[in-house]
């Protein structure tokens, strides 16, 4: 049955070249259907009780991660015209449609005529710099919100904008941020922006930015090093019609299924760019393998090739698309669909090679090129010396693999969410410029709550010693970050008021107070006068950081009455809890998309010798890898823990063309340092040139500004070359101190 399909395809390659074409273009059809969603709702766990926390409090609350923050640097802070453009700008940032509130030096004005600013650059007014500084110096002392609007020192000023739950997207977010810019540019202060906002569009601009930036270099790298390798045109169209066209098969499948496009599957196509032409170039060096060496006519050593390469190449499809579909046993929706689309895009990918390859080789005669391989000397010295010295091909990584084993111990997962950026990063830098004087950008929620059962308000005088106190706990944990309750905020309304700073005000007089602050402001307490918040924008901080907080918070509530909780919530705290929760997801996927290709190799060749080969050929680059996290300082963050996984699932590719290959010389006769010769000439070159081909593609993600596609890149390209390095020369060398596994048939 096999046979007859590749005959048929094989004799008739302009049919299966016209049926490939219009099935690409009915799937193109669907690919306007496809949404683009970057919320990173979409990272949270479907389970975790911590989200649902989350969700609850942005229930009563409202969202607390839609804040853009733009610092102002004036060349003189006392000058007339700056308040002008500055009062000018507030204005007119107030009254774009996706803004909530704004707060600025302004914000008190018409609360207190003490922050009253406008009267002084009346025309009939004289200007005076000693009032001005005097009534910054006023402004700043705020209990409430002067740290957030003014620096100590009044050398900086921040405009603090918070975005309305219905522009909180990328694309209103993307064109608030652009119209800011207008505004600001039009003004004389120099300008900084931040804030989560900011951050949140940056990121997916960076993610935009590389998946457009670096297909087109990667085609180029493909393109150049397939000329150079095969030096026959057709060989080199045939892969890349290949991998654009599992692209477009798999975009119109999204489309079709209504999947989107999102912080993870953005990716999906440069991946698939990558590592999609292997079955491609594995049929055409197959092909020019046995055009060589056999007096067969073109049809007939194609269709050799094809029966021969069909059941290899689905076998190592299956085993990268393993590595992915690993992926799908996270809680996370995305990392689901990420791992399923890209399996999917692989097997894709091999349909598409059985069709493509031959038929475009028979329809354009692409058969009279026999060079050689680009890497037979290579090659030959390697089947000559291993079989002389394969004690030593097995010694030396094992020492380098035990070396970095002894280093694992020392790989940190401990990670903050200012890790995707460089330190030279103009968004970085922006960011602990916004720490250092206006305490930071990350928001942070303490939930101060009384039990349900209880008839006690949260409003009540004697529940704002225990405001304080976590208030206070939070300022000596984090110093530079600035907080916000409703404790301070009846300090600032009491500093306005002229009343005693000790002054106790009824709990009706404090509804009413709430009730006017949280029409413009935060909302502070929630609608059953049961909870209240504690909320800040803090510096950046790691896991184990925001641990040793929250410890002391539980330290805390334990002396509190019991109808009194605290609970931590937030953006941060949700991101960081699914950055810890996502890294052992993954690093689980890896060890099932393990247990599962092992499986697959045991079914395979049965031979308990030859697994053991595998395994320890491919345990070794991941050994090697974690070793080199460790050496450079590396956490092991979702970015490098994904690695591991899709990695494996690729580099596995390799050991079984190999052993296939040498399964198939020792079955035919050959004795076994014969059988290994013969596998490294003719298997090793389709490696080495497919190995090439994808370290040359992941290597291009370095040059990306996002650190998360920088890392998987470096750690891909990295894990694979190593692979492939022991596919060649550590392989080989157990084979032939392992009991041989076959005989003749």
């Amino acid at each position: 049955m096999i046979e007859r399909i590749f005959r048929w395809i094989i004799i008739n390659p302009k049919n299966t070249l016209t049926l490939v074409a219009g099935s690409t273009a009915i799937w193109i059809l669907f690919i306007p259907s496809l949404k683009i969603d970057f919320s990173i709702e979409h990272l949270f766990s479907k389970n975790d009780p911590a989200v649902e926390r989350y969700f609850s409090f942005r229930d009563s609350f409202g969202r607390e991660d839609n804040v853009i923050t733009i610092i102002y640097e004036p060349d003189d802070g006392l000058r007339k015209e700056l308040f002008v453009e500055l009062e000018g700008l507030v204005y007119e940032i107030e009254n774009l449609p996706e803004v909530k509130n704004v707060l600025s030096i302004f914000s008190l004005s018409d609360l207190d005529e003490n922050a009253w600013i406008g009267d002084l650059y009346d025309e009939d007014e004289a200007w005076d710099k000693n009032s001005v500084l005097k009534k910054l110096k006023y402004i700043q002392s705020d209990p409430s919100f002067g740290s957030r609007v003014l620096s100590k020192d009044l050398e900086y000023g921040a405009i603090i904008i918070t975005l309305s739950d219905q522009a909180n997207n990328h694309k209103d977010r993307t064109n608030l941020m652009d119209r800011i810019k207008g505004l600001t540019v039009k003004t004389s202060p120099e300008w900084t922006y931040s804030g989560v906002s900011v951050l949140r569009t940056e990121y997916v601009r960076y993610m935009l930015r590389d998946n457009f930036i670096f297909l087109p270099p990667i085609a180029i790298i493909l393109i150049t090093m397939l000329s150079y390798i095969f030096r026959s045109w057709v060989f080199v169209l045939l892969p890349m019609i290949t991998v654009l066209t599992t692209v477009l098969w798999l975009l119109g499948f999204m489309g079709l299924m209504g999947l989107e496009i999102n912080i993870m599957t953005y990716v999906v196509p440069t991946l698939l760019f990558i590592i999609g032409v292997s079955d491609a170039i594995h049929i055409q060096a197959r092909f020019r393998e046995n055009m060589t060496k056999d007096n067969s006519s073109p049809k007939e050593s194609m269709l050799i090739t094809m029966m021969q390469m069909s059941k290899v190449i689905f076998l190592t499809s299956l085993t990268t698309a393993i590595g992915f579909i690993a992926l799908t046993t996270t809680s996370i929706n995305i990392v689901q669909e990420f791992g399923f689309e890209i399996a999917l895009g692989v097997m894709i990918a091999w349909f598409i090679s059985i069709l493509i390859v031959p038929s475009g080789i028979m329809l354009f005669r692409a058969f009279d090129d026999k060079n050689r391989s680009t890497f037979s000397p290579l090659l030959y010295w390697l089947a000559n010396t291993i079989p002389r010295r394969p004690w030593l091909f097995i010694t030396i990584p094992l020492i380098i693999s035990f070396t970095m084993i002894y280093k694992i111990k020392d790989v940190s997962t401990d990670a903050s969410l200012m890790d995707d950026l460089r330190p030279k990063n103009k968004l970085y830098q922006d960011l602990k410029f916004t720490e250092k004087y206006f305490g930071g950008v990350l928001p942070f929620e303490v939930l101060i709550s009384i039990d349900p059962s209880n008839d006690k308000k949260i409003i009540e005088p004697d529940i704002f010693p225990y405001i304080d106190k976590v208030e206070s706990l939070l300022r000596s944990e984090m110093e530079e970050s600035r907080f916000f309750s409703l404790s301070t905020f009846l300090r600032s309304v009491k500093r306005i008021r002229g009343d005693d700073v000790e002054a106790i005000y009824s709990q009706e007089m404090i509804g009413r107070i709430i009730e006017e602050q949280s029409k413009q402001d935060i909302k502070l307490v929630s609608n059953d006068k049961k909870m209240t918040r504690v909320t800040g924008l803090i510096e950046n901080k790691t896991s184990s950081e925001m641990k040793k907080i929250y410890n002391r918070l539980d330290s805390l509530s334990g002396s509190f009455p019991p109808y009194l909780s605290i609970e931590c919530t937030g953006t941060t705290v949700v991101a960081l809890r699914t950055n810890d929760y996502l890294v052992q997801s993954l690093v689980n996927s890896l060890g099932l998309a393990l247990f599962f290709i092992s499986i697959v190799m045991a079914v395979m060749f049965k031979a308990r010798s030859i697994l053991f080969a595998s395994l320890v050929t491919n345990l070794i680059p991941i050994f090697t890898i974690l070793g080199i996290i460790a050496w450079f300082g590396i956490s092991i963050r979702p970015p490098t823990a994904m690695t591991f996984a899709v990695a494996l699932g690729i580099a596995v590719d390799d050991s079984l063309h190999f052993l296939l290959r040498y399964r198939k010389e020792l079955r035919q006769g050959m004795n076994r340092v014969d059988a290994i010769k013969s596998t490294i000439i003719n298997t090793g070159s389709a490696l080495m040139i497919t190995t090439t081909i994808l370290v040359a593609g992941f290597s291009i993600l370095l040059f990306s500004a996002f650190l998360p596609t920088y890392q998987f890149g470096l750690l891909s390209a990295s894990m694979i070359g190593v692979a492939l390095l022991c596919d060649l020369t550590l392989l080989p060398a157990l084979c032939l101190v392992i009991p041989k596994p076959y005989k003749k048939n």
